[in-house]
Order: C-alpha cells, then sequence, then structure tokens
C-alpha cells in the first residue's frame, strides 16, 4: 500500500509537471501568435509616410525602398526617431517632423511646413500634368500653354522701392504657383508724393501652365495672360529666381538653386 501511495504520488507529481508544461506551451505559442500578428499589424513609421503628401512649397512622395521624391528631385530617406533624414551624393540633411492623421508637420529651418496627404484625384490630376509637361517639353510646347512643371511649384516675390525727389512707390508682389496647377496672386502698391499718398491691393486665382519660355496665368475672371519666363539664380544668394516679363521674383521659401 505504502509502495502504491509512493507511485500514486509519483504519478501525481508528473501529471502535474505535464499540465503546467502544456499550459506554459500553450500560453507562449498564444502569445507568440498574438506577437506575430500585431507585428504584421504595426505600421512603420515608413509605411504611415508613404504616398504623395502636398504643401504650398513642394510635391513629395514617400517611396518604398526608403525613396522620396521633392518636387522633380529623388534622394534617399531613412527615419530616424523622430526626424526624416534625406541625402544624397552631397550630403544629408534631417528634418524634424510630427505625423498627425492626414497632416504631416516638417520643420525646415524653424520653419513649420504643413503637408497633408493627397486624395486619388489629385495625384491623378498631377500625374497628368507630368505627362502633359514632359510631352510639351519634348515637343516644343506647340499648344502654347505648356504643362505645369513641378519645379515651378511654390511661393514667389518681388519687391521695388523707388524713391525720388518729394515722393516715392513701392511693390510688393507675390504669386504661388501649386501642383494642382493653380495659382493666387497678391499685390500691393503704395506711392507718396508732397501732395499726399494712396495705397492698393489686387488679388487673382485661377490655373497656371508653362513651358520652358513662357509662363500663362488663366485667372478665373475670364482673362488669360502669357509671361515670358526665364530661370535664374540670385547673384548674391543664389537663391532661385523666375524672372517674368523681366523682374525678378525670388523663391519665398528655401529652394535649390537651378
Amino acid at each position: 500500500m505504502q509502495l502504491f501511495r509512493s507511485a500514486l504520488a509519483k504519478d501525481k507529481k508528473f501529471w502535474f509537471l505535464m499540465a503546467v508544461t502544456v499550459v506554459l506551451v500553450m500560453t507562449n505559442s498564444s502569445a507568440g501568435q498574438t506577437g506575430g500578428r500585431n507585428a504584421g499589424n504595426k505600421d512603420t513609421p515608413e509605411k504611415k509616410l508613404q504616398g504623395y503628401w502636398k504643401s504650398t512649397e513642394a510635391v513629395i512622395e514617400f517611396k518604398t525602398g526608403s525613396r522620396i521624391t521633392i518636387n522633380e528631385g529623388e534622394y534617399d530617406y531613412a527615419i530616424i526617431g523622430s526626424t526624416i533624414v534625406v541625402s544624397n551624393d552631397e550630403g544629408s540633411m534631417g528634418f524634424p517632423y510630427k505625423l498627425t492623421g492626414e497632416v504631416l508637420t516638417v520643420w525646415v529651418d524653424m520653419r513649420k511646413v504643413t503637408y497633408t496627404r493627397m486624395t486619388p484625384e489629385e495625384i491623378e490630376e498631377l500625374q497628368m500634368s507630368k505627362r502633359a509637361s514632359g510631352r510639351n517639353s519634348g515637343g516644343g510646347g506647340n499648344n502654347g500653354g505648356g504643362g505645369t512643371p513641378q519645379d515651378l511649384v511654390g511661393k514667389w516675390c518681388y519687391q521695388a522701392n523707388v524713391q525720388a525727389q518729394g515722393g516715392g512707390r513701392q511693390s510688393d508682389i507675390c504669386f504661388t504657383l501649386k501642383a494642382d496647377g493653380t495659382y493666387e496672386y497678391y499685390g500691393e502698391a503704395s506711392n507718396s508724393n508732397p501732395y499726399g499718398g494712396s495705397n492698393s491691393q489686387s488679388w487673382d486665382y485661377g490655373r497656371w501652365s508653362a513651358t520652358a519660355t513662357t509662363l500663362t496665368a488663366r485667372s478665373n475672371s475670364g482673362q488669360t495672360k502669357t509671361y515670358t519666363l526665364e530661370r535664374r539664380n540670385h547673384p548674391r544668394t543664389g537663391d532661385p529666381m523666375l524672372m517674368v516679363d523681366g523682374d525678378a521674383f525670388v523663391t519665398y521659401y528655401q529652394k535649390r538653386p537651378w
């Protein structure tokens, strides 16, 4: 009897250990499967950013393979913490960022730039514009209107201050060429003379297109005007400029020289 109880005790210990082992194996297996599912479902920062984004300054596309396009330029990129590091053969630059839903905020030289994710319709329109721009540049722009070259996208400003005896004139003009082919224009002028002075403002909105040598504005008012266009760099700062009918419009935001 004592031998039986001893054997039973050993059997109980054996089955207890077996039960614990089975529970541990099942628990670990379940945790592994859950962890695997979570790892598969967890979006990396690169995956969350993938796609097209637009701001008033640029259109960017985060591609697979750690590649990014900024307007017409393509670069390597990496996410390090809360910084997007963009690099090419010339070096690297880091841009702190914050992603909130469909809004991407990037800090460039301590300046905040806000991007929004582009809709499928906007992406299709952008791609159509690129194709049209490519055809026009290859075929000499015979339609007179051209496409919407993405290197022109941005805000461009002109300032003039002319002082004369007894008075003067100051002009400030800015226009923004957007990636979707629309534009905004704002101008302000002030005059002074011995008898007083005056101020005036003007606004305009519409659609734009360009060839290698012309810029066409189709205003929502129904008017269409075509200007001569030339790309130059500022002789002192090296900033890119657009010469529009001979007037120098300098980039408002930081851009690479032409």
